[in-house]
């Protein structure tokens, strides 16, 4: 017989690891994919145009929605303007990392939502026109490791955000100024299936421990 203090035990082990299987998401723009395996990796183990590229608007502010999973991380966005970039060097100009947002630490689990402006680079990268390719990362630490997340994007002069994906009070981020601590909730937006998978872990694990429970009694 199992005693319930084993079963307790084991219980809470299994819920715990079903909370942290997963630890942050790109909702917005679509990320190029995920593998909770693979997060650690560069672009979060996926190639240039996993999901195809995406339109961004060239210049404004427009919305980043991550779905974060820690109670508190740091986070930077950083961009890469070229066809298919393939290491962190890539995202280098004038051998500086170009960011969007430089680190910062967010607080809170769930949605998060950052206003970012890519005519901001301008002084920097003076070619960005009408149609130039662009990847955007997101480097996420939560405590444990660096994870990342990619999106391709094809910048256009005229392309508004979609009227659900929108920030209220978003954290603005330029690549010059220091960036406010925190970030806000997303009126609406992508919905990221990694609080699905969470859940899923959750309920597989439960089942998977009772049915052992039941075998060794």
């Amino acid at each position: 017989m199992i005693s319930q203090k084993s079963f307790t035990a084991g219980l809470l082990t299994l819920l715990t690891l079903g909370l942290v299987s997963t630890h942050f998401t790109l909702d917005y723009p679509l990320t190029r994919g995920f593998s909770e395996d693979d997060e650690p990796k560069f672009c979060g183990g996926f190639p240039t145009n996993a999901t195809g590229r995406h339109p961004f608007p060239l210049s404004g502010p427009a919305p980043i929605l991550i779905n974060s999973h820690h109670s508190s991380a740091e986070v930077a966005i950083i961009i890469a303007f070229k066809s298919d970039p393939t290491t962190f060097a890539d995202f280098n100009t004038s051998n500086k990392v170009t960011f969007l947002r430089p680190f910062g630490r967010i607080e809170g689990r769930g949605p998060l939502c950052f206003n970012i402006d890519i005519n901001s680079l301008a002084s920097q990268v003076p070619n960005i026109t009408d149609g130039t390719l662009a990847t955007l990362q997101v480097e996420y630490n939560g405590g444990d490791s660096p994870l990342f997340q990619c999106s391709d994007l094809i910048l256009q002069k005229n392309y508004t955000t979609p009227s659900n994906v929108t920030c209220v009070n978003g954290t603005s981020s330029s690549s010059q100024n220091s960036i406010p601590n925190g970030a806000s909730q997303p009126k609406a937006g992508a919905n990221s299936s990694a609080n699905a998978l969470v859940n899923q872990n959750i309920i597989v694990s439960v089942m998977i421990f009772v049915a052992m429970c039941i075998a060794l009694a």
